[in-house]
């Protein structure tokens, strides 16, 4: 039997994969708003605070305004390699800001298993996004 935990972590990484992908290959200005949106929703049903979500998809998409032009010079292949540690990145810079802001500890073993999940379905979301798109 799968436990429960797994597939939260399963879905929580799938979406933050989902976000960065679209914010890679279908950015609008309006993925401020849904970046936002999505930020406070994690953070209360989440942590029950407002903060290390929100601030971190703000951040990320703020960076990828600044980088725009220099990733679009990048081959697909860099994009993805790009994509997958940009999603290691979010996943511990909002570990780093749930521990400043909110005092919430995570393991060492908790921040391995988020980079074991990726890599895991990394691949498989990857191809499934792409066969959407197309």
């Amino acid at each position: 039997m799968v436990e429960i935990e797994y597939i939260n972590i399963f879905f929580y990484i799938f979406f933050h994969l989902t976000f960065i992908y679209f914010l890679f290959y279908h950015y609008h200005y309006s993925i401020f708003f849904l970046g936002l949106f999505y930020g406070v929703f994690f953070d209360i049903f989440l942590i029950n605070e407002i903060g290390s979500h929100l601030l971190c998809f703000i951040i990320l998409i703020s960076i990828y305004v600044l980088l725009k032009k220099y990733l679009f010079l990048l081959s697909s292949y860099q994009v993805s390699i790009i994509i997958y540690i940009v999603l290691i990145l979010t996943l511990f810079s909002e570990v780093m800001f749930a521990l400043l802001f909110n005092n919430i500890y995570f393991s060492f073993s908790s921040m391995l298993k988020y980079i074991l999940f990726s890599l895991i379905i990394y691949i498989p979301s990857i191809f499934i996004l792409n066969k959407i798109d197309n």
